[in-house]
């Protein structure tokens, strides 16, 4: 039965296409008012976020791990940008991007160094960001009225589209670029397809997966930005709903779990679905506890689709 599975997988990016315009239309049939531009605007909003929780996220699940602490990063950058946008100013952009990076260094470091997979590696390290957070703020916090203009970055517009999107395009060709086009780029993929042989061959195995965990911890940090942004204010459990969202996105798009096999357009529009299916069952009125069976099943269904067993010997 495994066998004939993996015969019949359907082109990744052509499924989730498929999947996305009928759960649209069905969605569009349950409620007239799915197709409004103030939804599709809702949409889009949340679609931008999760593509850069996902887009990092896509780069650990590359190499052949997972990135457990997004939600735990998501919810520390919301509070330190709030509370540090009036003291620095726009340098809380950069402060905030290089936290990314550094607790994306820290998870590849236990990896690679510690010898810790990156499933318990990260757990870890999304406790103690999560804690963190608690502890900068143990409550929601609003961004002083006085630095409103700091935020225009994110929240401003031009030719009527708002920053946000180009924001989440600019990330989308960057991490497409890096992927795609660059040398590192290649060996995040060829780490992921055989880390083995990827060793032999004269790659820094080690190098190359803290270089995936650390874009893991910038597209984290970015829509840790991002929500703060728009909600013009933090809170330290912002970030939690991201962790399964973002792994969903990434597998649904058809990234393979066990690495070197998708890419940012396959994560892009497992976003979009993903996006979609979110927005469309509240507007609906599937039950909230309903929704979360039908993100585990839609899971379920891409691992089959996509899952390299040659990889694992061993199934635990």
């Amino acid at each position: 039965m495994v066998a004939k599975i993996n015969k019949m997988r359907l082109p990744t990016i052509a499924y989730t296409i498929l999947l996305l315009l009928v759960v649209g239309l069905l969605f569009r049939l349950g409620n007239e008012n799915f197709l409004s531009i103030y939804n599709l605007n809702t949409i889009v909003g949340f679609a931008a976020v999760l593509l850069m929780v996902a887009l990092g996220q896509m780069c650990a699940i590359l190499i052949g791990g997972i990135d457990l602490s997004v939600g735990g990063l998501i919810s520390f950058i919301s509070v330190v940008f709030t509370v540090l946008v009036k003291p620095v100013g726009y340098w809380v952009y950069p402060i905030c991007l290089l936290i990314g990076l550094l607790f994306g260094f820290a998870n590849g470091f236990l990896l690679t160094r510690v010898k810790i997979p990156s499933f318990i590696a990260t757990l870890g390290t999304g406790g103690i960001l999560s804690s963190l957070a608690l502890l900068v703020s143990g409550t929601p916090v609003n961004v002083p009225a006085s630095t409103y203009s700091v935020l225009d970055v994110v929240n401003g517009s031009f030719l009527k589209v708002g920053n946000v999107l180009y924001i989440a395009f600019l990330i989308f060709v960057l991490f497409s670029i890096v992927l795609r086009l660059t040398t590192v780029g290649r060996k995040i993929f060829y780490v992921g397809s055989n880390i083995k042989m990827s060793w032999m061959s004269g790659i820094d195995v080690a190098q190359t997966r803290n270089i995936g965990f650390m874009l893991s911890g910038l597209g984290a940090s970015i829509a840790g930005i991002m929500i703060s942004s728009v909600r013009y204010g933090g809170d330290p459990v912002a970030g939690q709903v991201y962790v399964l969202k973002s792994i969903a996105a990434v597998v649904v798009g058809g990234t393979a779990l066990t690495g070197g096999t998708g890419g940012p357009a396959n994560t892009l529009f497992g976003t979009l679905l993903m996006s979609v299916l979110d927005n469309g069952m509240n507007v609906v009125g599937i039950d909230p506890y309903f929704q979360q069976s039908i993100l585990g099943m839609m899971i379920i269904v891409s691992v089959v689709l996509t899952f390299e067993r040659s990889k694992t010997q061993m199934i635990k």
